[in-house]
């Protein structure tokens, strides 16, 4: 039987309909790994050079890098912009002022998230953690948005595991919305809309797939995607960047778990990984903008597996349609 959840961390509902699809084997999912020529790859080790100057990297005993941020070659924003708009006619346009920055994970082209070491992720982390503050020194900036694009169907345009960071000088219509949502929230609750949610699912415990001392990873109630999952801490962290080492090793360890269960059950599967962190705090024309929000907008990481593509109703109508029960799909990567 179809049925219509809503989720309160996104305000919006999804069709959970399981009469569309019987078990997660009849997805396409490539599980075989095709010959490939890295010869040309720009982020192997060695090719420095056909990359933009670095920008910070991590190194291992002898000196090679084992985690390095180039800005992008392909930029959509540019630090060298001014914070400036215009008028054409009508219309309005602003410089195309930011940053956009690319995270190279490894310098091993095959390697993939089920295959990296705590140490690998956390190295991971590190540089993100780096990057978050460092960007937030620009005070033209507003937002810092931090993602992976894996495969095809995910938006990837090279294989060479590698994440994005794209820096705007506004915080995105999206984003607002999600912080006037959980301002609300916590202004009637006087608690944090992602702590509540985090204790209803270990409390009820049919969603959780792991969880250890600090963070905890589950399937949402109302996901908008089959296998959808969302680390969470256990206790209030606004940002990343506020994660100190022991903490960042406490949340390695939980996405290698995570990332192991998903591809034992999906196979060599498309993914996007989304950072959320709260806008970096400047100078807006509302002076109350960013009270408390340390304690109301916390921090989390969502993975969404790109098992299928949109269609008519979800372009239509922003509505999602997922063909396996959350509580399924918990299930099955437990």
């Amino acid at each position: 039987m179809s049925v219509i959840r809503y989720c309160p961390l996104r305000d919006e509902k999804v069709i959970i309909a399981p009469n569309r699809l019987h078990r997660p084997a009849d997805y396409k999912i490539c599980s075989s790994k095709e010959s490939e020529d890295i010869s040309e790859c720009p982020f192997e080790r060695g090719r420095e050079e056909f990359t933009p100057r670095e920008i910070f990297s991590l190194k291992d005993e002898q000196g090679l890098w084992k985690c390095r941020v180039v800005p992008n070659l392909y930029h959509a924003l540019s630090v060298e912009n001014k914070k400036r708009s215009f008028r054409e006619g009508f219309f309005e346009y602003e410089e195309g002022l930011g940053a956009h920055e690319v995270i190279i994970e490894t310098p091993d082209h095959f390697k993939r998230m089920k295959d990296y070491s705590i140490d690998d992720f956390k190295d991971y982390l590190f540089v993100i953690r780096n990057r978050l503050n460092d960007l937030s020194r620009d005070k033209r900036l507003e937002y810092i948005s931090v993602f992976k694009n894996q495969g095809i169907n995910a938006g990837a345009t090279l294989k060479h595991p590698h994440s994005q960071i794209i820096a705007t000088p506004f915080i995105p219509k999206e984003i607002e919305r999600e912080i006037e949502r959980k301002r609300e929230y916590y202004k009637k609750h006087k608690r944090a809309l992602l702590t509540d949610i985090v204790n209803e699912e270990i409390k009820i415990d049919k969603r959780i797939i792991e969880k250890n001392e600090d963070f905890a990873a589950f399937v949402p109630y109302a996901s908008l995607f089959p296998f959808e999952s969302i680390i969470a801490p256990k206790e209030p962290v606004s940002s990343l960047s506020l994660l100190n080492d022991e903490k960042l090793y406490s949340l390695s360890e939980i996405l290698q778990k995570v990332f192991i269960k998903l591809y034992k059950v999906l196979g060599d599967f498309d993914f996007n990984l989304i950072f959320k962190n709260p806008p970096v705090v400047c100078e807006r024309s509302e002076p109350d903008y960013f009270y408390q929000m340390e304690d109301f907008y916390l921090f989390y990481i969502q993975i969404v597996p790109r098992l299928y593509k949109f269609a008519g109703f979800e372009l239509a109508t922003n509505m999602h349609i997922n063909p396996i029960t959350p509580e399924n799909a918990a299930g099955k990567l437990r």
